[in-house]
């Protein structure tokens, strides 16, 4: 498949994680996933990408042109038995080669939500990008209100079982 100019798109995948991935993605994630991680958690990439790892009972790694662009995955709401916590930490590649990571992102999510009537999260209010592709997913996004230390914008969003995007072909 050809990409801008007809340059071709280069391959994605999804794959169990790995150790050396948190050791290759923690220092070339995003701006924008180091911010909100900073100021929901106080946490720095290596900690959110350990931690969230740590939490979550599937987790994955996105693969863009055979080098690992994001991590992701879900944990179990401890307040709530039936709703999945989902998130998704990642480098810059994704903006620039996210199509492949959208065709992966569909089925991914369609199999969260079967362990988990409800999928949920927050996500800082200047993370555009990510807000984008949560409402692509078919979740719903709240107003923003203060969260983390410093008060800052978060959007809760969330997707129930019900809600589910109309299935395509991948």
């Amino acid at each position: 498949m050809a990409g801008k100019a007809g340059q071709a798109r280069p391959a994605a995948a999804i794959r169990p994680w790995r150790e050396e991935d948190v050791l290759s993605l923690a220092p070339r994630l995003r701006a924008s996933d180091v911010a909100e991680v900073w100021a929901s958690h106080r946490a720095t990439p290596d900690q959110a990408l350990r931690g969230s790892l740590a939490l979550s009972v599937q987790a994955g790694a996105g693969v863009i042109g055979g080098r690992v662009e994001c991590l992701f995955g879900v944990a179990p709401d401890p307040g709530d038995r039936q709703a999945g916590i989902v998130w998704l930490l990642g480098s810059p590649a994704l903006e620039t080669a996210p199509v492949g990571v959208l065709r992966h992102s569909r089925a991914v999510v369609a199999g969260w939500q079967q362990m988990f009537p409800r999928l949920w999260n927050r996500v800082d209010a200047r993370n555009g990008v990510s807000l984008r592709w949560l409402r692509w997913l078919g979740f719903q996004v709240a107003p923003a209100m203060p969260f983390g230390p410093d008060g800052m914008p978060f959007h809760h969003v969330e997707r129930r079982r019900s809600e589910q995007c109309v299935q395509y072909r991948v």
